[in-house]
């Protein structure tokens, strides 16, 4: 787990076709820009293909509607065969700000985590690195 302006990044690798990142605190320009430095070096790695999911569910609070950042990350993703989806905002979003949710829909969204897995590679998280919940 990284923690840095207000937030806090962790990686899960779920099986080979299925890379977590949990991200808690607050999301605002400065951390938008680290968590997509941080979905480019999940990128770079060997053996990163299928799907990275971007977990939102702890973020406590969106600060921006500027997901410049995450469409980048989410176009690397691509140009790379790995598809980048969303998590955790589902159930929020009629309390989001309407330039936040409006920003989201541009994205591949799922309920949880959970749901993403079930609906991507199937099965359950294999292995666990870090994270800013408590399971």
């Amino acid at each position: 787990m990284v923690r840095f302006d207000g937030a806090e990044l962790s990686v899960e690798v779920c099986s080979p076709g299925l890379r977590v990142v949990r991200m808690a605190g607050v999301l605002d320009r400065t951390t938008v820009c680290r968590l997509a430095g941080l979905l480019a070096t999940q990128l770079a790695r060997p053996g990163c293909g299928g799907h990275l999911v971007v977990d939102l569910g702890e973020v406590g609070f969106f600060a921006t509607d500027d997901l410049g950042p995450l469409r980048q990350a989410r176009e690397a993703a691509r140009a790379s065969g790995v598809s980048l989806h969303l998590a955790g905002v589902s159930a929020r979003t009629s309390l989001l700000p309407v330039g936040v949710t409006g920003a989201l829909a541009e994205f591949s969204l799922f309920d949880t985590v959970e749901r993403a897995q079930q609906e991507l590679v199937g099965g359950h998280a294999a292995v666990g690195v870090g994270g800013p919940r408590d399971r």
